[in-house]
């Protein structure tokens, strides 16, 4: 009875592996090749497919566009220049049958062409068209790359080189180079900024000495013509106390006023201590006033 309940045992366990062999999803980017008694029979589209266990074999292949990284390698330019070159290639697989028959590892090929032929462009070129012309190396070996991988029945869609190094004594020289031509360029700003300093240094010096000179200028006429309005009116103010006092001599002094004026005159002649000489009209003129 314990035998009989083993062999059960092996038997559904050989059911369910049976089962699951028998039953393949096929993702949406995949495809199945389908084989029976390892020759090809037909390509299994996305789905799930059932299949004879130990008589069917479904391989799977992805047909999404694949990054392929090659790896840095030395590479020698027409002027013997060694430069490190790495790329990545972008390819897919457009017909999973042969891709699958007509070459054993499609990606191990493409990235050994891809080296393969970038080293051959750089060859014939010089150094500055490597460094320069990176673009149209691109395009060059994408085309070459296309040729050779339609047999295998891949496309391929881009190739792109991701840094191409050039010996160290060349970095280190353009290194140098780069630094020489900054402090040039910090050198120009410089001297064009002090130009520019010196420049608006000098008009504003300019437009200060206009504004001082404008300035001194309004100065001077303010203060001209503040003198001339003080001397007109120190004028009027002088005649006005003439008029005011030839009015009350008039009035009140009658016919001595010519006299007083007279005596005014002589008081403003003597007032400084000033030595004059004098006629006898004006003694006359004194001693006529005293005895009034």
């Amino acid at each position: 009875m314990e035998g009989i309940g083993i062999v059960w045992i092996i038997l559904i366990i050989f059911a369910i592996i049976v089962i699951l062999k028998a039953v393949v999803k096929i993702n949406q980017y995949e495809r199945g090749i389908l084989e029976q008694f390892w020759k090809f029979v037909k390509v299994l589209e996305p789905g799930w497919h059932f299949i004879i266990p130990f008589i069917q074999d479904v391989k799977v292949v992805d047909i999404r566009e694949r990054v392929i990284q090659t790896p840095p390698q030395e590479m020698i330019t027409k002027d013997n220049a060694v430069v490190t070159v790495d790329a990545v290639v972008y390819a897919e697989i457009t017909d999973p049958v042969k891709a699958t028959y007509e070459i054993q590892d499609p990606i191990l090929a493409v990235t050994n062409l891809a080296m393969t032929t970038l080293r051959a462009i750089i060859w014939t070129m010089t150094l500055d068209e490597v460094l320069w012309e990176r673009a149209a190396i691109n395009a060059k070996a994408q085309t070459e790359i296309s040729q050779e991988t339609e047999k295998w029945w891949l496309r391929i869609n881009k190739i792109e080189i991701q840094r191409i190094d050039p010996p160290r004594d060349l970095m280190e020289a353009m290194n140098q180079q780069k630094i020489a031509q900054q402090e040039k360029r910090a050198a120009i700003l410089r001297a064009e900024w002090q130009k520019e300093a010196a420049i608006r240094e000098a008009e504003w010096k300019k437009q200060a000495a206009i504004l001082k000179a404008e300035w001194e200028k309004q100065s001077q006429i303010l203060k001209a013509e503040w003198e001339a309005q003080a001397i007109e009116r120190i004028a009027a103010a002088k005649a006005k106390a003439l008029e005011l006092e030839a009015t009350a001599a008039i009035k009140y002094f009658k016919d001595n006023a010519v006299l007083k004026e007279q005596l005014k005159v002589l008081e403003e002649s003597l007032k400084n201590n000033s030595k004059y000489v004098l006629d006898s009209d004006i003694f006359k003129l004194v001693k006529t006033f005293i005895s009034k």
